[in-house]
């Protein structure tokens, strides 16, 4: 795993890119990223088939709160997304994790986990962060509150093929959180 160093080193280097950078959200080990105003929220009691072939967002709907909270209710998963757009080097992958502050309050955000090489090379794009309320009362989420740490760790060998150049890949240059 990178140290706030290295991530500074390979930041100068354009291995990676996180856009906007605040200099103040390296910490020791990752870059804290920070909650956008565009959520994609489910609708209740809509079935969700994966086989059905509609609409990928069908059942969805996406809100703009234009910079004011998100009331996340119990029970309830949201799609969000970073403000910032990160692009990786072929040389690297990226980490994410919810922060301790969000998790105490009992906001899960899981954001897939990994961040593979090559995301953004051809389309830096905003991260999408799948976040659920676990506790009793309602909690409010800010846009521009720190969400998630992006940790980074160096493969053993650069990747053939890119995250954004495989046929497969469905989250390409995203500028709104999306199901697929």
């Amino acid at each position: 795993m990178l140290s706030d160093h290295d991530i500074r080193k390979a930041i100068e280097d354009g291995e990676i890119s996180v856009e906007p950078l605040d200099p103040d959200a390296i910490g020791p080990c990752s870059i804290d990223l920070r909650l956008d105003s565009l959520f994609r929220v489910y609708h209740p009691g809509e079935p969700i088939d994966v086989r059905s072939g509609n609409p990928i967002n069908q059942g969805t709907r996406l809100v703009d709160t234009h910079n004011k909270p998100f009331m996340i209710l119990p029970g309830q998963f949201i799609l969000g997304q970073t403000i910032e757009a990160v692009k990786l080097s072929l040389g690297y992958a990226g980490f994410l994790e919810g922060r301790s502050s969000i998790a105490r309050l009992g906001i899960i955000v899981h954001a897939a986990g990994l961040v593979n090489p090559g995301t953004g090379l051809d389309k830096p794009g905003k991260l999408t962060l799948e976040i659920f309320c676990e506790n009793l009362s309602p909690v409010l989420l800010y846009p521009g509150m720190r969400i998630v740490q992006l940790m980074f760790m160096p493969l053993s060998s650069k990747a053939e093929v890119g995250y954004d150049r495989r046929k497969e890949s469905r989250y390409v240059g995203q500028k709104e959180p999306s199901i697929g």
